[in-house]
């Protein structure tokens, strides 16, 4: 069976294909893109010298019908024809490839205007339609297993990765506690445990209350119960398939770089002492800030999706602002990169507190957590 061959998507595809397909049918390596987009190009998008040759053949793209409605005119080939005598150095032939398909009428244009421009001692003039273009492609291999698995690999690996409100963007409004802290100087306290006496380091135990009071986890339990942290954002990511082929060997990496916010992966204990061994789909890449989501068995069928563990976010200013997440998706035959949005809009309480220690500390201000106790 004769394979369908699809025609571009877009101009900057169907320019691609012509510098692959010329290349290979002219054996030049050295062909080149005219310019870059906006400048002048003198009737030429693409050039090079084909092999034996001496001087430059030019080729000019028409990206038409499938995204333009338009078909080729002959005002267009005058038009380009007189602007590529103005090409230096003088041009040997000029190809017209078109994704317009044959037209009779156009075609004998080009060969009018052909004899008419080689009596005039200019270029020779070509052109070929889609069907023409096809057939080359047909024939030379490089170009054809260079735009078919390309086509194919468009066609059929697609995601979407989302949050799972099935949207890119979410909205949270944490509550944080400004805490004007004073300290206080007091003696230093000696707990007795028999023949032991433990003293308790101060910075130590400043350091680990500032943990709990800061930390981005939604639930932490305790002997006599449990706090809920109004300060913590949590949220999960959406994977799914919407191509028609089976992704294999996939990671999703997220990346959290900024400094403004804590991140974790919301832990799944259910008590004070749960020793469960809990299994996660979210682990932290140890060389980097990415977390890693993937499923057990790493692969995920059309049409199937799967859901990370929750992720969990605490802001550490109280500012207003987006967060940005860049994802970036590998597999075994396929990439895809992205971004998630996350806005954070705090709100804040004022609070002023006392603490006393057996060090002197300076007062500061901390964004604590706003916590709810519950038995």
């Amino acid at each position: 069976m004769k394979q369908q061959i699809l025609k571009p998507e877009n101009w900057q595809d169907f320019e691609e294909l012509c510098k692959v397909l010329w290349g290979e049918i002219w054996d030049c390596s050295e062909i080149k893109k005219n310019g870059r987009a906006g400048q002048t190009q003198n009737g030429v998008d693409i050039y090079g010298i084909p092999r034996n040759e001496s001087k430059y053949f030019g080729i000019q793209c028409k990206g038409k019908d499938e995204y333009t409605k338009s078909k080729l005119t002959e005002n267009e080939i005058c038009s380009e024809i007189n602007k590529a005598k103005e090409f230096k150095p003088n041009l040997e032939k000029l190809y017209f490839a078109t994704t317009a398909n044959k037209d009779e009428k156009i075609e004998e244009f080009v060969r009018i205007k052909n004899v008419e421009n080689l009596k005039q001692g200019f270029f020779e003039v070509h052109l070929f339609c889609w069907e023409d273009i096809v057939y080359l492609i047909e024939q030379n291999k490089r170009a054809n297993d260079w735009y078919v698995k390309k086509q194919n690999f468009k066609t059929n690996f697609r995601v979407d990765v989302t949050l799972c409100n099935n949207k890119i963007h979410e909205t949270f409004s944490p509550i944080l506690i400004k805490n004007h802290i004073h300290y206080k100087f007091v003696e230093e306290k000696i707990i007795s445990n028999g023949n032991f006496r433990i003293i308790l380091n101060p910075k130590e135990k400043r350091k680990q209350r500032r943990y709990i009071d800061t930390e981005a986890q939604p639930v932490r339990y305790f002997i006599t119960g449990k706090s809920i942290n109004k300060s913590s954002c949590t949220f999960s990511i959406k994977l799914k398939n919407i191509g028609d082929l089976q992704l294999e060997n996939f990671k999703l990496y997220l990346s959290f770089s900024d400094d403004c916010f804590r991140t974790e992966i919301v832990s799944k204990q259910m008590k004070f002492l749960d020793s469960s061994k809990y299994e996660y789909n979210l682990r932290w890449n140890q060389s980097t800030s990415d977390l890693e989501f993937t499923n057990s068995n790493q692969i995920l069928v059309p049409n199937d999706e799967i859901i990370s563990d929750k992720i969990c976010l605490r802001p550490d200013i109280e500012f207003p602002f987006c967060l940005v997440i860049p994802w970036k998706l590998v597999s075994k035959d396929f990439m895809k990169t992205g971004l998630l949005y996350l806005e954070m809009n705090s709100r804040i309480e004022e609070k002023e507190s006392v603490e006393t220690y057996s060090s002197n500390f300076e007062d500061e201000i901390i964004l604590e957590n706003y916590t709810v106790s519950e038995e």
